[in-house]
């Protein structure tokens, strides 16, 4: 009976040590999941006309295709390290999916000012608001009264259907 008991208990500590290793597995992925969906928004300075940006204007503006804005300001992407989860999908989704936003950043930073890449949030709200024709991209609760987001085809950050959303 004692060997039917003791045979059980180490059963049950084997059980809830496999139990605790795979919450912790599963803790570790949703918190890299979670930080991979943010919901990211393009912002300007608060100064700023520009109300609303087309994706298709936005994507050409950051290939270098297009290196103006229409009324002819000078137009300045400000972005985190391309390497974070959040930066790297939205990158991807304006340089084109099929592109390495790593290297087309440094492509254009080689031919011309156009990216600059910022240690923080704080950093990029600062830049943003202190270049004419910068916009940046943010973590939309990073946000503060020094910007202001723009809408990319309409849409604001937390719409249904809009095109930078994280997940």
């Amino acid at each position: 009976m004692r060997q039917v008991l003791a045979r059980k208990r180490g059963n049950l500590l084997r059980d809830s040590v496999c139990v605790l290793a795979a919450l912790a597995l599963l803790a570790g992925f949703c918190i890299q999941l979670a930080a991979a969906t943010k919901n990211m928004a393009v912002v300007t300075s608060a100064s700023s006309k520009l109300a609303d940006v087309g994706l298709q204007e936005l994507m050409k503006l950051c290939k270098g295709t297009a290196k103006t804005w229409p009324d002819g300001r000078s137009f300045v992407l400000i972005v985190r390290n391309p390497d974070l989860p959040e930066m790297h999908r939205v990158l991807q989704k304006l340089f084109g999916a099929e592109s390495d936003p790593k290297a087309a950043i440094a492509k254009l930073k080689e031919s011309r000012q156009a990216i600059r890449v910022v240690d923080s949030d704080d950093d990029l709200l600062r830049a943003v608001d202190s270049t004419p024709g910068a916009i940046g991209i943010v973590d939309v609760y990073a946000i503060n009264s020094s910007v202001k987001v723009l809408r990319v085809d309409g849409k604001l950050p937390f719409d249904v259907g809009y095109a930078l959303k994280g997940n």
